[in-house]
């Protein structure tokens, strides 16, 4: 009897030493500020604090669609955008790369849907965003806590709407794992869900746009 007690505790320490190496060792997403595309050399992720800054593409636009049909109408067009973010969280085992958004701008504005009206679009919120290591230096972004309005005149008169993300698939970060390119964000279809304002706001909106991370010069997400 006592040696199978004994057994019993034998097997339930191996398996707490088992949890203990495996937790230990679990592999983190980090934000690399050099060239990689599976692990992250040491001294290169980006610490609490580190600054990121991201720009539209030139000749590029930043776009707000009506959900239907199919993203194709463009409620609002800007010809230029910007995100900045401050690193909080720079992912270990238990923690994921985190970062909030201290700047989210958009100018040159105009809505398509009511023949090129110009249109304010700004940021109430910055929120937060989480990366996610995908393979060969690429990850994606998901956001939660952002919040953007935007304002119209029309024959209704001003059209005001709120956007809002909540654990929202932004898109997808091109890392790079090739010295001398420019990491980018593709923003695709990322799906804003309204506040209630005007009724004449649609109920989702997407935003699409592809951006260039010039801060840091080189990005890759990795795992550490």
């Amino acid at each position: 009897m006592k040696r199978i007690k004994m057994l019993g505790l034998a097997s339930v320490a191996v398996a707490v030493l088992t949890a203990f190496v495996g937790a230990s060792t679990a592999s983190a997403t980090v934000l690399c500020k050099t060239s990689a595309t599976t692990s992250c050399p040491a001294g290169w992720a980006m610490a609490k604090g580190e600054k990121l800054h991201v720009v539209l593409e030139t000749g590029g636009s930043s776009v707000l669609t009506e959900e239907a049909p199919e993203h194709t109408v463009k409620a609002i067009v800007c010809t230029a955008s910007t995100v900045e973010g401050e690193v909080t969280s720079a992912g270990s085992a238990t923690e994921t790369v985190k970062a909030n958004v201290t700047a989210l701008t958009f100018t040159g504005c105009t809505s398509p849907k009511l023949g090129g009206t110009a249109c304010t679009f700004t940021t109430l919120k910055g929120g937060t965003l989480e990366a996610h290591a995908n393979s060969g230096g690429n990850g994606t972004l998901t956001s939660s806590g952002t919040e953007m309005t935007t304002s119209c005149n029309s024959i209704f008169g001003s059209i005001h709407c709120i956007f809002t993300t909540n654990n929202t698939n932004i898109g997808t970060v091109n890392g790079t794992p090739t010295t001398g390119k420019t990491a980018t964000l593709k923003v695709f279809e990322a799906l804003l869900t309204q506040v209630a304002t005007s009724p004449l706001c649609p109920e989702k909106a997407g935003w699409d746009g592809e951006y260039e991370i010039t801060t840091p010069d080189t990005l890759s997400i990795t795992a550490s």
